[in-house]
């Protein structure tokens, strides 16, 4: 017992003392102990060393905060990104290491299910960074390098851009010259029928070319003021206006609006969304049918509603009908006179807006297309 004593006030395997009779028989245990726990150790070491070189291999910035948002641990890829060190700024918030405030909301806001992107002065200029919380209330905050992909987006939007205008100028003078003939005076079928079809398909181009630049300038933040003050009165006389002439009383288009809401954003952007929806709706559903216009706000939330009583739209086609020059069905689009560029237009225009497009439908039924604005973009008018 007094060797045991003495041992334990300063452990060492190599010293461990030798015993008798039963003595013997709890020394090897001690010993077999010992061993397995310093090879345990060995091995987690080991794979600590492996994780730490593997961390340091992803060309993504990962960092690990806890509940305090305090920096944890981080790989060699989140200094360049987010200029951390992983050692000196152990501990410290992350928010006093990596000053952005908008990394800073979202992090706060702890809603994480869509990632954000983030313009930085480091290295690295553009950054998606995603958070997945895990174990107990740590968070793994993951940054990604998108300075490439958005390098690339902007040379495609410049290139459709300047395609758009380029195209723009030449198909003006033909439609010009082919608006300048008389139809009328053209007494030979085939010839008139070549005339009409010239007409419909130069129409159709100048339509497409003009929905490319909207794209292209809504995508680009080339319309800068999206604080404008709308007034719903003066917009809805406008486009029921337009929409008139566009439906030629094929339809019946039933309003209701509210014009007790007002809001901000862009004029010409709101316009176009709210148009491109129901020239879709007039589109796609048969003549002699319903369409519903409404404009209200629930709770404070601003949202514009187009429902058709038209073909509907299959459930799996309703996740992609935003992409550009998506079709249902091609055919029908076509001889609709869609350039497949609507709805991405659309969509766009709420994004810019804070806002979301959302669409259900059920097939031979009818759709329905939501535009959802934050409640922030309401404008009440007691007049």
């Amino acid at each position: 017992m007094h060797k045991l004593n003495t041992w334990l006030t300063k452990p060492s395997i190599e010293k461990l003392p030798q015993g008798t009779g039963g003595w013997e028989s709890i020394f090897s245990k001690i010993y077999q102990d010992i061993r397995t726990r310093r090879k345990s150790k060995k091995t987690l070491a080991t794979t600590i060393d492996q994780f730490i070189l593997a961390s340091d291999a992803i060309f993504d910035g990962i960092i690990i905060i806890n509940e305090s948002n305090e920096i944890a641990w981080a790989n060699k890829r989140a200094k360049t990104m987010f200029g951390i060190d992983s050692i000196k700024d152990k501990t410290q918030p992350i928010q006093y290491i990596f000053r952005n405030t908008e990394f800073t909301a979202y992090l706060d806001a702890e809603e994480y299910d869509q990632p954000i992107h983030i313009k930085t002065k480091n290295i690295i200029e553009d950054i998606e960074i995603r958070i997945i919380s895990f174990g107990k209330l740590q968070k793994l905050i993951i940054g990604k390098d998108i300075s490439v992909i958005i390098k690339n987006e902007s040379i495609r939007k410049e290139f459709v851009s300047n395609f758009s205008h380029e195209l723009k100028t030449p198909l003006t003078v033909i439609t010009g010259f082919i608006e300048t003939l008389d139809a009328s005076l053209i007494t030979d079928k085939p010839t008139k029928q070549i005339f009409n079809l010239m007409m419909e398909q130069s129409t159709r181009m100048k339509r497409l070319i003009d929905d490319l630049l909207l794209l292209s300038n809504v995508e680009s933040s080339l319309i800068k003021n999206r604080s404008e003050e709308i007034n719903s009165k003066k917009l809805f006389e406008k486009i029921k206006k337009n929409i008139k002439l566009v439906d030629k009383g094929r339809h019946k288009i039933i309003y209701k609006i509210n014009y007790q809401f007002n809001i901000y954003g862009s004029k010409q952007e709101i316009e176009s969304a709210f148009t491109n929806l129901i020239t879709n709706a007039i589109r796609y559903t048969p003549n002699d049918k319903v369409i519903n216009i409404n404009w209200n706000a629930i709770n404070y939330t601003p949202i514009f509603e187009v429902i058709d009583s038209g073909i509907g739209i299959e459930k799996k086609h309703i996740n992609r009908i935003t992409e550009r020059f998506y079709r249902v069905d091609d055919d029908r689009s076509r001889s609709t006179g869609g350039t497949g560029l609507g709805l991405s237009i659309v969509k766009n225009i709420m994004i810019k807006h804070q806002g979301e497009l959302n669409i259900s439908s059920e097939l031979n039924k009818g759709s329905t297309f939501k535009l959802i604005f934050p409640s922030d973009r309401l404008i009440k008018n007691d007049n």
